[in-house]
């Protein structure tokens, strides 16, 4: 159950056996000589399993035992639910969309706030009562469209908006305004792409306005062929980075995983000023981070090793760690 205690609880996250890969564990791994060699030097780091066992389930046991631990640890549910939400989407997709098809879902996360057993029962009823206000109204008014036309981007638009703005209303009981922050620039970025993703598409069979996030700064977005023009002027502020990356891809959407990288790196760093803090529950949101963005590295890092990825290839894909 939650704990009263900042301090303990990020003591107790703090514990070696609970600490993330970081940046030195990653360098290992991509110099290693193959695929065998950064198996072995991954179950060193703490990653087991046998040798057989997939090692992206070993990636998303790890995400999934953090998970559980900062939900059992967290002196704000409030804010840490808030970044555990996306999950719930995540298997709110994955559940309609294999009911349409006809198939046997995927595994589904553990590290959502809603029960598994809740969101199958929910989805395979079409009864959204026991879901959040946000996802209840999210999933009724899907199902109502799919029951004329399925489109997948509408799907995931839907969903993901409403665990965004369910967030929203989580960032209003908490403290914290480096969270605040944090899902304000995450909207103008996540816009930012969108908007970008839009201006090759043809025949949306939904409203542009409906596909972005709620809470940005940025209220209303340039038109497609205004975006070249405008985009650049809208993050003129924003750190070089994430400005460069918005410039390249406002010139050539084939960029756009450029500004995908960028934007990931800067909403990482926005944590790392509370690594070595002992009474900032931020702390905790970072420590949740790294142990996200290290299952992201092993997974990426791994199968780079085994179809014979070049270590320059990887690096350019490869996010930034979170720590050392």
């Amino acid at each position: 159950m939650p704990q009263s205690s900042i301090a303990y609880a990020i003591g107790s996250a703090r514990a070696p056996s609970r600490r993330p890969l970081g940046r030195s564990d990653l360098e290992r791994l991509i110099s290693a000589s193959g695929y065998e060699e950064a198996r072995r030097q991954l179950a060193d780091m703490g990653y087991g399993g046998g040798q057989d066992e997939d090692v992206g389930q070993l990636s998303v046991r790890a995400l999934e035992e953090a998970c559980a631990f900062l939900r059992h640890i967290t002196p704000d549910p409030a804010l840490t639910d808030a970044f555990l939400l996306r999950y719930d989407a995540q298997n709110l997709k994955t559940l309609l969309k294999a009911r349409i098809l006809g198939e046997e879902p995927e595994r589904l996360s553990a590290c959502g706030t809603i029960a598994a057993d809740v969101l199958r029962h929910a989805v395979s009823e079409r009864v959204y009562k026991k879901l959040p206000t946000g996802f209840m109204e999210a999933m009724q008014a899907l199902e109502k469209r799919i029951a004329l036309t399925v489109d997948p981007m509408e799907i995931d638009a839907f969903i993901d908006r409403a665990a965004f703005q369910i967030a929203l209303e989580r960032m209003k009981e908490t403290k914290s305004d480096t969270a605040r922050q944090y899902f304000s620039a995450k909207a103008d970025l996540q816009n930012a792409v969108t908007a970008l993703r839009l201006r090759a598409m043809k025949g949306l069979n939904v409203k542009p306005e409906q596909l972005y996030l709620p809470g940005g700064r940025i209220k209303k977005w340039p038109e497609a062929n205004e975006l070249e023009e405008k985009l650049p002027r809208l993050f003129a502020a924003w750190p070089s980075g994430v400005r460069e990356a918005v410039i390249l891809s406002s010139r050539d959407t084939a960029r756009i995983p450029v500004l995908e990288k960028a934007a990931e790196d800067y909403l990482l760093g926005m944590w790392r000023p509370f690594r070595h803090e002992p009474f900032a529950v931020e702390a905790l949101i970072g420590w949740l981070l790294a142990h996200e963005r290290a299952a992201q590295a092993v997974r990426l890092i791994m199968a780079a090793k085994r179809n014979g990825f070049s270590e320059e290839a990887l690096r350019e894909r490869l996010r930034e760690a979170y720590g050392r």
